[in-house]
């Protein structure tokens, strides 16, 4: 990932240490961490979260380049949170 992206998800509040790692072969990661939320977040609150960093990363929207790669992480962490949660 460029500089300008690690940036951008820095100023985004995104924890992306995880993520890294399992490129390394960390075979898990906590996507609540990852999106900087506590497990304890309400449902409202993830689906906020969820919603705001889609507005901010969709390549439509972002008005920033290669934003498509991030946007996958956080797809990819709220996929894993919605099955725990049982959501449909």
């Amino acid at each position: 990932m460029n500089d300008q992206l690690t940036e951008l998800a820095k100023t985004l509040g995104l924890d992306l240490s995880q993520f890294q790692g399992i490129a390394n072969g960390t075979p898990a990661f906590d996507p609540y961490q990852l999106l900087g939320l506590k497990r304890s977040a309400s449902d409202e609150e993830v689906k906020k979260r969820y919603r705001e960093l889609l507005f901010k990363l969709h390549p439509d929207t972002a008005g920033f380049e290669g934003t498509a790669s991030l946007l996958q992480i956080i797809l990819a962490a709220y996929e894993m949170i919605k099955e725990e949660r049982g959501w449909r």
